[in-house]
């Protein structure tokens, strides 16, 4: 059933009239050649091969009198394991953008949790932004937002949704989402938050970030606070500091690098590409690579992850006392394939 919808998306490209797509078709792919130098996992230290992180296929339309819509599915390679590239709907919402520049947007958008800041990270394809890769806030949910940017560079958010990401509703829980910020030139500056019902517990999200961009390249850094309360039991919290940087090598090539740090231990293991152990623990994750545009539509980023542990630790050993988790380390060459409609012209 998977192959035969892929078959037909695809063919769809070659039978339904050229017109029809005129909009914008648009979307790229990941793949990436890894090696796990280092892992607490005995079993994945030295697994190495290919994978195809993500792949991404949207279709934008304009409606006419400011309306408009948008699908956008997305696949994934399931890490270290067997299985297939499965897609699955990641956007699907209507937009109507009045003539004031206020946009209404609604169906499975991006809360205003993190979205423009990973914009500004610009790596999104080498590693998720420190609170989506942490799983203190969601990419997606399912409701409704209004959104605008003045053209003094004040930007602001509110969103009412299900709080379900792009599943369906399970509970009575909703979140409100709020952001406020400047973006303007070299400036980036925000906060931003959202209150929610997760079935028996109520869940607080907190975000700052400010950046600076230019010629030479950008400097960012944010703090995200996160905190369930259930109905039963104690609240928990978690607090992690986000700092990357850029620096231009060249027109087409420059280096990266960033430092998530927790104040805490955390709440979740992330699990995926780099399966952290951040329950329980006090990470420090590190990226660091370099960037090369070898095609307008083509980059390829060699880059290295580290995770270092600090916390309690997770075992006892056979004297009861507890082990230290030691680091783990991986080696990347990750790719970057974009492609969209009327390339060439």
């Amino acid at each position: 059933m998977k192959k035969l919808f892929l078959i037909i998306l695809l063919g769809l490209l070659f039978v339904v009239p050229q017109q029809l797509f005129s909009d914008d078709i648009k979307g790229y792919m990941i793949p990436e050649y890894y090696y796990v130098a280092g892992q607490n996992e005995a079993d994945l230290e030295g697994q190495n091969g290919f994978w195809l992180r993500r792949i991404y296929f949207g279709y934008n339309t304009k409606l006419g009198d400011g309306w408009s819509a948008r699908v956008r599915f997305e696949m994934n390679s399931p890490a270290f394991e067997e299985g297939t590239v499965d897609p699955y709907i990641k956007n699907a919402h209507l937009q109507k953008e009045f003539k004031s520049g206020l946009k209404l947007i609604m169906g499975i958008i991006e809360p205003p949790s993190f979205n423009m800041i990973e914009k500004f990270w610009g790596y999104r394809f080498v590693e998720k932004t420190a609170p989506d890769f942490f799983k203190m806030a969601s990419s997606r949910d399912f409701g409704l937002a209004l959104e605008k940017q003045e053209d003094s560079g004040l930007v602001y958010t509110v969103m009412f949704g299900n709080y379900s990401s792009n599943k369906g509703e399970d509970n009575k829980g909703k979140a409100v989402y709020g952001r406020l910020g400047f973006v303007k030139d070299a400036f980036h500056l925000e906060v931003n938050g959202h209150y929610a019902g997760d079935g028996s517990k109520k869940i607080i999200y907190l975000a700052g970030f400010g950046g600076v961009k230019g010629d030479w390249g950008r400097l960012g850094a944010g703090l995200y606070f996160r905190s369930e309360n259930p109905d039963e039991g104690d609240a928990y919290d978690v607090t992690v500091l986000s700092a990357h940087g850029t620096v231009k090598m060249g027109e087409k090539s420059e280096f990266f690098a960033r430092v998530d740090s927790f104040f805490n231990e955390g709440l979740k293991d992330p699990g995926g590409y780099v399966p952290i152990l951040a329950k329980g623990e006090k990470p420090t994750f590190v990226i660091a690579g370099f960037n090369f545009k070898i095609h307008k539509m083509v980059e390829l980023s060699p880059n290295v992850k580290w995770v270092m542990y600090g916390g309690d630790g997770r075992d006892l050993d056979a004297d009861g006392i507890l082990d230290d988790l030691g680091s783990d380390f991986y080696i990347n060459l990750t790719a970057k394939v974009s492609f969209k409609t009327g390339i060439g012209k």
